[in-house]
């Protein structure tokens, strides 16, 4: 089966591997443009089209600004592909495209559907509290997220999962679902299955000022709120460290809901930084001053050499 693979993020590349060590036939890979980022600006290839410069030189790659033109169009279906397999893409493909592979344009998306579409399903399901989640590979449609279920693999959420756990745990299921699909795909898209409307919730964006954290909230929520965010971009408040007020990140927590302190007081425990909420206290286990590196609690709290406080805004 003629495959042309549509991905940009880390986690699609590692389904691209997946796909290249299984010798499936993949004809050609669809990623986003190379873009300028961090501070200096300088022009960096996605993760997909470094995955398949390093692991099959020989496959074409198209990095078209907008996927959906009608030349694209006509590129795609001069590949006469079987299966378009699109993950984390990041633009939505139009009808006239999605119409080109002569079986179907199949996605895998990181979550149960119909609870989570949308862009951060991992970072939301966390900030929940869920205990379970898991991937859909879906047949895709115009609507996002919307179309019939091929096949979904679940997994459960201890309470010390982070997103980069999650994201591996998540890959692994994916490898699993896709195995099944493609191994057998007329079966499984012959009895797809339409999601239940009634059930469908939604995961926006992750945007860069909902990721400080409110110490007014009990340590629970606040605790799904670190291990969504860890390990990027990370959940953070501004602490005074002598005269210099500097942002620090909590990257790894444990709530302790048996303690009453004021919320965004400091503690030390045992040797490791606690901080009252608006409901029990937050152990932080690892975190990361602005302009360091990510270290235990308790050696940042020996590395001090001034006053140290929590600015509660």
């Amino acid at each position: 089966m003629k495959i042309v693979f549509f991905g940009t993020s880390g986690f699609a590349a590692r389904i691209l591997q997946f796909l290249l060590q299984k010798n499936c036939e993949v004809t050609a890979i669809v990623t986003r443009p190379d873009r300028p980022q961090g501070r200096m600006q300088l022009c960096k290839a996605p993760p997909v089209k470094e995955m398949a410069q390093k692991i099959s030189p020989n496959i074409p790659i198209y990095q078209p600004e907008k996927a959906s033109t009608e030349p694209f169009c006509e590129e795609m279906r001069r590949l006469k592909p079987d299966l378009f397999l699109v993950v984390a893409y990041g633009e939505i493909i139009k009808t006239n495209l999605l119409s080109v592979p002569s079986k179907a344009c199949i996605n895998i998306h990181a979550s149960l559907l119909p609870k989570y579409r949308g862009a951060a399903p991992m970072q939301r399901c966390l900030m929940n509290g869920d205990v379970e989640s898991g991937v859909t590979i879906m047949d895709m449609v115009l609507q996002m997220d919307a179309g019939d279920i091929l096949v979904q693999e679940k997994v459960s959420i201890p309470l010390s999962m982070n997103c980069g756990l999650l994201e591996e745990a998540l890959l692994q299921a994916s490898f699993r679902a896709l195995d099944r699909v493609l191994s057998d795909f007329d079966v499984y898209y012959q009895n797809k299955v339409p999601q239940d409307g009634k059930e469908v919730s939604f995961a926006a964006k992750i945007l860069p000022e909902e990721t400080g954290l409110d110490w007014t909230k009990g340590a629970l929520e606040l605790h799904h709120f670190v291990r969504a965010l860890s390990p990027s971009p990370g959940a953070w408040c501004r602490v005074r460290i002598g005269e210099e007020v500097k942002r620090l990140k909590i990257l790894s927590s444990l709530p302790d809901l048996g303690r009453k302190e004021a919320p965004g007081r400091v503690l030390s425990q045992e040797g490791i930084l606690s901080i009252g909420c608006g409901e029990g206290v937050l152990n932080c286990l690892e975190v990361q001053l602005e302009g360091k590196k990510a270290m235990p609690s308790a050696d940042f709290l020996k590395g001090l050499r001034k006053s140290f406080s929590l600015i509660v805004e």
